[in-house]
């Protein structure tokens, strides 16, 4: 019965969730290296500009400015002047997540080149000139086809289309997007769009790892992942935007948890103590070069960091009892100081000056002073605690405990005990939004929330189910099984009893919908942030890696006021860039989208063609097919056959109905699955024949191409 009322609250909640969230997640991106959708279903009801778009020759020319830096086209609509520009040099501008790197293949301040880091910037002001704040802006960069720019109804159906997300037309590029990725028990990372509707598949891509991942961490601009592999003693380098691997470091030792230092020039990954082998310690890489500048001794057990202001990190050694203190700038050890019994976990206090070490064995939480690197006082707790999070003003400091079951509150200005808040059973990890602190605990299914706008003057706590599966000890991972959303007000949180991930809005009762592990067992999660943010009052903007060269139209569209218009935008060619090689074919499709009943054979055909000459490329003997269920990734390898013309062909036979993908890999071309475009089937339940007038059944035709 508990059972049945759960997934009725779900799916109340998950119809309310798909109307009230939608334009918060009008997003995509333009890398598909897994399908993943249905071009037939969107996410969100049907969005149409208020007002037609005006044409891209309706621009005027902006106020003059450096090279390369001026608002370079403008358009009055309604009263409200927009203004667009595109930045090449990014020195001298930010984006939320902090300064965007100059590309090494940069060649001057003002060119817009491929492979290019850039900043893409709007500008609204009102009728008076003031700068319009707060605004909800959707925008994308998608190719002219033909070097022809969009005409007002061309870029009023463009608009459309990206806002329904449909699957037959994506963008180039997205600049108002971001994924959930899921860290797996098994060696793999899953990439989720979670604003595609609930009736297709969420899969967006599959990273593979040459391990499992035990700790995983963003670069701070974002550009990309570091996921921790203990059992091949590397760390794998992934591009957040292509969401494929870069390289696997070799950082000598065992790796574990990883952290990246607050200026993002250094990562700093534990190197796990080897009897007999090493005491342990840390390893730094730069995340630009990749490379690994030092490793440094600091003592036995499980380590993890916390940075002060002054360059310094502080690394715990939890069978050493002891806290190493390591300067970021020389990258050499200061000192150690004792730190209790079993140090588990480290916070930082800005306000306070001060870092909070928690001992699991004797319950004590350490101050040290980051003035004089000294022991300032000891608060007491009780043995078993397991993780600690610092308010981000600084003032109070909470203590999850594993055996008293319960979350205890420091007033970290007079170091004393406040409240204690009862939990789940057996809680691990602590997770701040706007408004709540959550507990994840292994004991119980439900997370736990403690209200923070009451805070040190109510023991009162909430609650929600997050699967009906407490996650136990699969649940033992470094990576956190909780991320906080974009808006602050909303999580998404793993269980890997489930195998599920579980997006959750506070105020509800339950989880405002759930995503599948697509035959995985999700254990950690992660937002990647792609969308655009308000930078200064008035200017909206997002960082990119520019596309190929050509010609771009720049739809743009705002939901209140409303407004829209396509402004133009030109990658040039980069000398530079070293060019990658192009794939030796090309495919096509000739029975894409092809809809057939389960349990029937249909012929899958495709043609290749030679990506220098366009001529068909026949007489390759391995072309191979992998098709794929949608839902759980159910997998059916086949050889394709020539049958001339460059058409290859296979016969399918789908078991059940859903939707199929086919992913085409040519060993001998090196060609790869996910390089090719991919095939689609859609198969259907048989329909049973109907009684007709007069007894003659009537049965659906069955479409075969």
């Amino acid at each position: 019965m508990l059972r049945l009322k759960f997934l009725f609250i779900s799916a109340f909640v998950l119809f309310v969730f798909c109307g009230l969230q939608a334009r918060a997640l009008q997003q995509r991106t333009t890398t598909v290296p897994l399908p993943d959708d249905d071009p037939q279903k969107v996410a969100a009801p049907e969005q149409k500009p208020q007002e037609a778009p005006a044409t891209a020759g309706a621009t005027e020319s902006g106020a003059a400015a450096l090279p390369g830096t001026g608002w370079k086209q403008t358009i009055t609509i309604s009263g409200v002047k927009l203004d667009f520009r595109g930045v090449a040099s990014l020195k001298d501008v930010v984006i939320k997540q902090g300064p965007v790197p100059v590309s090494l293949n940069d060649i001057t301040s003002s060119e817009l080149v491929e492979g290019q880091q850039a900043v893409m910037q709007f500008r609204l002001t009102d009728a008076a000139g003031a700068p319009m704040k707060g605004l909800k802006i959707a925008a994308w960069l998608d190719g002219a086809p033909g070097g022809k720019l969009a005409n007002s109804d061309v870029c009023h159906k463009k608009i459309q289309s990206f806002l329904q997300m449909q699957l037959a037309a994506r963008p180039d590029v997205d600049l108002n997007t971001y994924y959930v990725l899921a860290l797996t028990k098994e060696p793999s990372i899953l990439v989720i769009d979670p604003r595609v509707g609930f009736s297709s598949s969420k899969l967006y891509a599959a990273i593979d790892l040459a391990a499992p991942g035990a700790d995983w961490v963003q670069s701070r601009n974002g550009e990309r992942i570091f996921v921790t592999m203990p059992a091949v003693n590397q760390t794998a380098a992934i591009d957040a935007n292509t969401f494929r691997l870069i390289r696997n470091i070799d950082q000598g030792g065992k790796p574990g948890r990883i952290v990246v230092q607050p200026d993002g020039k250094y990562l700093w990954v534990e190197l796990e103590s080897i009897e007999g082998q090493t005491t342990g310690g840390v390893a730094v890489i730069e995340s630009a070069s990749l490379a690994v500048v030092a490793r440094i001794p600091t003592g036995k057990g499980h380590h993890e960091f916390a940075f002060d202001e002054k360059q310094n990190v502080y690394v715990t050694n939890q069978e050493d009892g002891t806290v190493s203190i390591i300067s970021t700038a020389s990258q050499t050890k200061v000192k150690d100081l004792p730190a209790g019994k079993g140090p588990i976990a480290i916070a930082y206090s800005e306000r306070s000056k001060s870092m909070y070490v928690a001992a699991r064995d004797d319950g004590h939480i350490t101050v040290i002073s980051t003035e004089n690197h000294g022991i300032a006082a000891t608060l007491s707790a009780s043995p078993g605690l397991t993780a600690l999070a610092i308010t981000p003003d600084g003032r109070w400091v909470f203590a999850a405990n594993e055996k008293a079951d319960d979350v205890t509150l420091f007033d970290l200005s007079s170091n004393k005990m406040m409240t204690k808040y009862k939990v789940g059973r057996s809680p691990y990890q602590l997770l701040f939004s706007t408004s709540f602190l959550y507990v994840r605990s292994r004991g119980t299914e439900h997370v736990s929330l403690i209200p923070l706008a009451d805070i040190g003057n109510s023991a009162q706590t909430a609650e929600f189910p997050a699967g009906q599966i407490a996650p136990g000890a699969t649940a033992d991972l470094l990576a956190s099984p909780m991320v906080a959303s974009l808006d602050g007000d909303s999580a998404f949180v793993t269980n890997p009893a489930d195998k599920r991930v579980y997006y959750y809005q506070e105020g509800m009762a339950a989880p405002m919908m759930s995503i599948e592990g697509y035959g995985k067992t999700p254990v950690a999660v992660m937002v990647v942030d792609r969308s655009i943010h308000e930078t200064e009052p008035g200017v909206y903007s997002v960082g990119l890696r520019l596309p190929r060269p050509g010609l771009y139209d720049v739809p743009v569209f705002v939901d209140s006021p409303a407004l829209s218009h396509c402004f133009e935008f030109t990658v040039q060619e980069n000398p530079l860039l070293k060019k990658k090689a192009l794939l030796a074919v090309n495919l096509r499709p000739l029975t894409n989208n092809l809809q057939i009943k389960t349990g029937e054979t249909a012929q899958v055909r495709f043609r290749l063609t030679d990506s220098e000459t366009d001529k068909p490329r026949d007489g390759l003997k391995d072309v191979e097919v992998t098709v794929l269920l949608a839902e759980g990734l159910r997998q059916m390898r086949f050889t394709a056959e020539p049958a001339g013309a460059g058409v290859y062909q296979f016969s399918f036979t789908p078991p059940r109905n859903g939707v199929y993908y086919g992913m085409i890999q040519i060993p001998s071309l090196r060609i790869r699955a996910n390089q090719l475009q991919y095939l689609m089937i859609r198969v259907e339940e048989q329909q049973t024949a109907e009684a007709q007038p007069g007894g003659v059944a009537k049965t659906q035709p069955v479409e075969k191409r």
